[in-house]
């Protein structure tokens, strides 16, 4: 997932694509274990979708600022809307000698498309669409984890209510403390979440900035037009500063950090029903649908 050199679209042979990837001084292709090291698309080719709506995105505003005939650029975006058809459906060949999803796609439409292909790579380098994939790909995933969160705070709320007047002991290292009401308890997560949630939103804040257009490090002398790609794609704005675009995965430590922490209280209420159903407090049952039984007992 390193930046890409040139503009030259590979080749599907395996043993010339790496090459002709870099072009310039290289004239033999890579050894096996150096190709091994360099290939990520054994993981990166779940961010396939996010590649291609970003090169479309690009492809239809280098058309609109003149760098591509608009006719190239509608050719680029239905062979890559044919591209992702062919991976969502399965039939797509991932090749390791391209390296990355950039390559893979970027071949495949050349097949597909022809000439035009070659012109989808102007004015961006591989760094800018690497930072611009991953950034979409972990928004998305923040998206899903609130939806996530905010589905079990709802299931907790309905349980709240249920519950409100349902007197429980309180505990204290597992000694009976104070009496409490289900309803109390069950809204200590609902606040525990409400938490997480926002930690989430606030990591989704930062992170929704444009890296396209940085290029490889320093911007392009292209007149690109960061302001439509950044909206096309749903970013606030573009990225403010270039090398920072392109260099930082902060974002992404975030979203971690965000997700360890509510995955702890995740682990807390698992717990807990993991006490509450079990012979000794019988406070819940849990469905055969959800709970494994003992081979020897």
């Amino acid at each position: 997932m390193s930046d890409m050199g040139s503009s030259d679209t590979p080749s599907t042979d395996n043993a010339s694509a790496a090459n002709t990837m870099w072009g310039g001084r290289f004239a033999a292709g890579p050894d096996a274990i150096m190709e091994a090291i360099n290939a990520s698309i054994g993981f990166d080719q779940r961010m396939a979708r996010q590649d291609i709506e970003g090169s479309r995105a690009h492809a239809a505003m280098l058309a609109a600022v003149g760098i591509v005939k608009p006719s190239d650029a509608e050719v680029i975006r239905e062979g890559l809307l044919t591209v992702l058809s062919e991976i969502e459906g399965g039939t797509f060949a991932f090749s390791a000698a391209l390296e990355d999803i950039h390559m893979n796609v970027e071949a495949r439409l050349k097949q597909v498309v022809g000439a035009p292909a070659g012109r989808l790579h102007t004015a961006r380098s591989r760094n800018d669409q690497v930072a611009t994939d991953f950034k979409l790909w972990v928004r998305e995933q923040i998206d899903a984890a609130i939806g996530g969160i905010e589905a079990l705070q709802r299931a907790l709320l309905g349980q709240a209510e249920v519950g409100a007047d349902w007197v429980m002991p309180g505990f204290t290292h597992l000694q009976t403390a104070q009496p409490v009401t289900w309803g109390h308890h069950m809204m200590a997560y609902v606040e525990m979440l409400g938490r997480d949630a926002s930690r989430f939103r606030d990591a989704r804040a930062r992170m929704n900035e444009s890296p396209l257009g940085a290029a490889a490090l320093a911007g392009t002398s292209f007149p690109i037009d960061r302001d439509m790609t950044a909206q096309a794609l749903g970013f606030d704005r573009p990225a403010a500063n270039s090398l920072d675009a392109v260099s930082d995965r902060d974002f992404a430590l975030e979203f971690l950090s965000a997700a360890s922490i509510c995955a702890m209280h995740l682990s807390r209420f698992a717990e807990e029903l993991v006490i509450w159903s079990s012979a000794q407090f019988r406070f819940v049952v849990l469905s055969d649908r959800f709970s494994t039984g003992s081979s020897i007992m």
